[in-house]
């Protein structure tokens, strides 16, 4: 077993340097600390880290917490595969102080998990149409009505500070992409000096994209009588500006979560969507209200398209019966919510 500190190796030996004799080189500090002596890396004011253990000794940690282990080599593999603190969100809605609820079963742990994994799979492939859409309407209506580098000016938007934050995170996207050698903006910059708006929202994060969308000045591009940049786009999703901003930036949260491979299910979202009033009822800090949105965007953007991939979430569920769906508020109504019955 290694503890945390440096390591050299010897005579086929791993030796480490030991924390619990004063802990890490006093020289050093944690970026995160604090305030006096008192609060630096090593200090007596933090307890110490855990200490690393085997797989064999996670699995026995799990049974001394109630769960029932069946299969020791089957779940041990998974342990292997998955990291146990990893696994461990997908135990929690079974936990009752502390302890794992009577019956419940490490199988069933793998289920959450099998369900979680196939619905982080379904959300990139259904919001991938969106936000490839976003990034069109976006860079179309900006460009023709604003001018080929708005999103630059400060003039089109309406918070300075977010406008700045949106464009610091663009730069580094952008230069990282020049650094990659992709074509286009390698051409862009060193021919102009700056990305046209169709090029930068394709190298562009889509958190980027949704905190220049969502900041918007409702009268940029805006002639008599006529619509907004931000209205055009919302249009263009059979919605309004409020709608689309609070969605897109939802989302951005969400595909960041099955990007990374993070944890969906029984998750506090803590970035939730404004709901259409006939949807009102099922808000909330869960997920059901993501697969909502979804609904909501496809039916008007790509109508022939919900009913395929609805099915497809419905067979997923339905493959995964032994979940329990209300960690993810979940109505019991659920399939004829999603237009399913």
């Amino acid at each position: 077993m290694m503890e945390n500190g440096s390591s050299t190796e010897k005579d086929g030996k791993i030796r480490c340097s030991e924390t619990a004799k004063g802990g890490i080189n006093n020289t050093d500090s944690t970026p995160h600390a604090r305030g006096n002596a008192a609060n630096q890396a090593g200090s007596s004011s933090f307890r110490p880290l855990p200490v690393a253990t085997t797989f064999e000794q996670q699995l026995a940690k799990l049974e001394e917490r109630g769960l029932y282990i069946g299969d020791e080599d089957f779940a041990i593999a998974k342990l292997k595969d998955l990291n146990y603190y990893r696994l461990r969100g997908y135990w929690l809605t079974l936990e009752r102080e502390g302890r794992l609820v009577e019956g419940a079963s490490f199988n069933d742990v793998w289920e959450i998990y099998q369900l979680d994994a196939g619905l982080r799979e379904w959300l990139w492939h259904a919001i991938a149409p969106i936000e490839v859409k976003l990034r069109t309407q976006f860079a179309y209506h900006l460009g023709n009505r604003c001018g080929v580098d708005a999103y630059l000016h400060l003039a089109n938007f309406k918070n300075a500070h977010s406008h700045a934050a949106a464009l610091k995170g663009f730069v580094r996207e952008r230069d990282r992409a020049y650094r990659q050698g992709v074509p286009c903006v390698i051409h862009n910059m060193d021919k102009y000096g700056r990305l046209p708006v169709w090029a930068a929202v394709e190298i562009m994060s889509l958190g980027t994209l949704s905190m220049l969308y969502g900041n918007l000045d409702p009268g940029a591009g805006r002639g008599d009588g006529d619509k907004g940049v931000a209205a055009l786009v919302a249009s263009s999703f059979g919605t309004k500006p409020r709608y689309l901003g609070s969605w897109a930036h939802h989302l951005t949260t969400v595909r960041n979560i099955a990007a990374h491979h993070d944890r969906f299910y029984n998750r506090l979202m803590t970035i939730q969507p404004l709901m259409l009033r006939q949807d009102r009822a099922y808000a909330g800090a869960k997920q059901f209200p993501t697969l909502l949105i979804i609904k909501r965007i496809y039916e008007r953007s790509w109508p022939e398209e919900w009913g395929y991939i609805a099915a497809e979430l419905a067979a997923l569920v339905d493959a995964h019966p032994g979940v329990d769906l209300a960690p993810m508020g979940f109505p019991a109504e659920w399939k004829g919510v999603l237009g399913l019955s």
